[in-house]
């Protein structure tokens, strides 16, 4: 089957995507957004249920374009960093880029996170695919780094703009000395290639936490929540007051 076939008489999901802000820590300002899938129907399925009903069927990757589709037709105008989730197998499709040049206008800036809970196949062939969508100007995020099959190999190998650490190490930060230590030692390996996003912020001591450790950039529920299309003014000022330190 061709990517580029009318993805909607394949797909029969209704869905739309609420969207939260990443921070830059350093001067308070929002980075960009990722886009989150939720259920559209009456059925209101959680987005996990929704993925395991495509892999079920058998239409994951088909998911997976008509979710950035649907993310794109509702951000259009924005000018921030839009984060788009996507598996490694999607990529690997074999004319990917070509639904990609169709489908994605260039004027939107993309980053693509290469989602964690599948292996990759083909490095060779994902390595390539990727030095042709950053020709593209998109940009590339490992997502969930230290959960599922996010490794460091893939720091190395794909050469990721940013690196989003999952949200295992945020949680109680602030009293978790080893937790501490790995996030510093990240911070410190990714300085001078890749942008380091703590997700999972979900308290004000753990916010301050990583600002100490050098962390520059964020997301979370204490950050601002996923909201459909709609910027979080009020969370700015916020964020503002408390770091502040």
């Amino acid at each position: 089957m061709h990517l580029t076939q009318n993805l909607e008489k394949e797909f029969i999901y209704s869905i739309t995507h609420w969207f939260q802000p990443i921070y830059n820590l350093k001067n308070n300002s929002v980075i960009g957004y990722e886009a989150l899938l939720r259920d559209a129907s009456d059925l209101q399925l959680s987005p996990v249920n929704i993925l395991k009903n495509a892999e079920q069927k058998g239409c994951r990757n088909i998911l997976d374009l008509t979710s950035i589709k649907n993310a794109l037709d509702i951000y259009k105008g924005e000018s921030h960093y839009l984060f788009l989730n996507i598996f490694p197998s999607t990529l690997l499709k074999g004319n990917f880029l070509s639904w990609w040049d169709i489908h994605v206008p260039r004027k939107i800036p993309v980053v693509l996170e290469l989602l964690e809970s599948e292996p990759i196949s083909d490095w060779e062939k994902l390595k390539a695919i990727i030095n042709e969508l950053k020709r593209r100007g998109i940009k590339i995020a490992i997502d969930d780094m230290g959960a599922g099959y996010s490794t460091i190999r893939q720091w190395v190998e794909l050469d990721p703009e940013f690196v989003k650490l999952d949200k295992y190490f945020s949680e109680n930060l602030s009293v978790n000395t080893r937790k501490q230590k790995i996030i510093k030692s990240y911070a410190d390996l990714f300085s001078d290639t890749s942008k380091l996003i703590i997700e999972g912020i979900e308290k004000k001591e753990d916010l301050e936490t990583i600002y100490h450790l050098g962390v520059q950039y964020a997301q979370g529920y204490f950050l601002g929540r996923p909201s459909p299309r709609k910027k979080d003014n009020d969370n700015k000022k916020h964020v503002d007051k408390i770091l502040k330190i």
